[in-house]
């Protein structure tokens, strides 16, 4: 993985934690509720829209396909959105689920680049720690009683998980560009030695003096007999 594309998604997420830590007291369940409904509708009217501009190309079959799958992704998206706009008081005791279900993401998206994402780039092992501290988040927001998990713990414990998670990419994304930086760096000294050595070893082209000089013939004068 490339660490520019890693340290993209790193600051979003970490972004996104701090917004949440600073905001406990402002965001509401039944705000996140509203909010997610808006972005399911609206999300589900730009893929429609954007399907219905595009060319068509290919064969028919998989035109038809990718035509009832785009439609039926669409309306499923609006009618999910319409849904939690229209039953708040179903969706928002779902809320603590469903930031679980990211934190616990997150921590598999850790020991996923921790084990084996980040190869050949080396991860020190203490990064385990962190990666395990979000899944015991992620544990307690799944597990949590109503009377403790207030929106203001559920949005603290999210913030931090989120804010940890995107510090721990921002690191993995620094070490990993680094190890590619020396990769690229010794690839191109071993392609120039390499090419030195090309150059040493090549045969000298250039003329060289005779060793011996050719006897010269001499010539019979045809007169003379």
């Amino acid at each position: 993985m490339k660490g520019r594309n890693l340290l993209i998604i790193a600051l979003l997420v970490l972004a996104s934690g701090i917004a949440l830590i600073f905001l406990n007291n402002t965001i509401s369940s039944t705000g996140v509720v509203i909010t997610g409904g808006i972005l399911f509708i609206l999300a589900g009217i730009f893929n429609m829209g954007a399907y219905m501009g595009q060319r068509r190309g290919g064969t028919p079959q998989r035109n038809a396909l990718r035509s009832a799958i785009s439609w039926v992704a669409s309306v499923a998206a609006v009618i999910l959105g319409l849904a939690m706009l229209l039953f708040q008081t179903t969706f928002t005791p779902l809320v603590p689920f469903m930031f679980g279900v990211l934190v616990a993401f997150a921590a598999l998206y850790q020991y996923f680049m921790l084990a084996y994402g980040s190869r050949p780039s080396p991860l020190p092992g203490w990064l385990y720690i962190f990666a395990t501290l979000l899944a015991a988040a992620a544990v307690y927001l799944f597990l949590g009683k109503d009377e403790t998990l207030t929106d203001r713990v559920i949005m603290l414990i999210t913030g931090i998980s989120l804010a940890v998670f995107g510090l721990m990419t921002v690191y993995e994304a620094i070490v990993i560009g680094r190890h590619n930086r020396e990769i690229r760096k010794a690839g191109t000294v071993r392609s120039e030695g390499k090419a030195a050595k090309a150059d040493t070893s090549a045969p000298d082209a250039s003329p060289k003096p005779l060793d011996e000089k050719t006897e010269e013939t001499p010539a019979t004068n045809e007169s003379e007999k």
